[in-house]
């Protein structure tokens, strides 16, 4: 049985102390971390390998951190985009880390 695949998206594990590891620990499931999976060493190669990512992977977790993280909403809106029926609906497979000292604080429920 092939395992789900997870991009984990948002902020580097360098500005958000590794956040990403303790989830790679989890031996259920494959995971996308695009700062090792794509492919960065040109615009060109990046987006196609970070698009591709998202596009196969059945869920996404995302920590955009504290500061702007306008990538990670792309990132986002690429995987509801993929995964809902039509704007605005609700995906129970997308988790977004949404830190206390983020503001403003969510007005929508996901």
């Amino acid at each position: 049985m092939q395992k789900p695949k997870v991009y984990l998206a948002g902020q580097s594990n360098e500005y958000e102390n590794n956040w990403k590891e303790e989830f790679k620990k989890l031996i259920d499931f494959d995971f996308h971390d695009w700062e090792f999976d794509s492919d960065q060493t040109t615009p060109d190669t990046y987006f196609p390998d970070d698009l591709n990512g998202i596009k196969n992977s059945s869920i996404m977790i995302a920590n955009p951190g504290v500061a702007p993280s306008e990538g990670t909403w792309v990132e986002i809106g690429y995987f509801l985009a993929n995964n809902t029926d039509k704007p605005g609906d609700k995906c129970n497979r997308l988790i977004i880390i949404w830190k206390d000292e983020r503001l403003p604080i969510w007005s929508i429920v996901y």
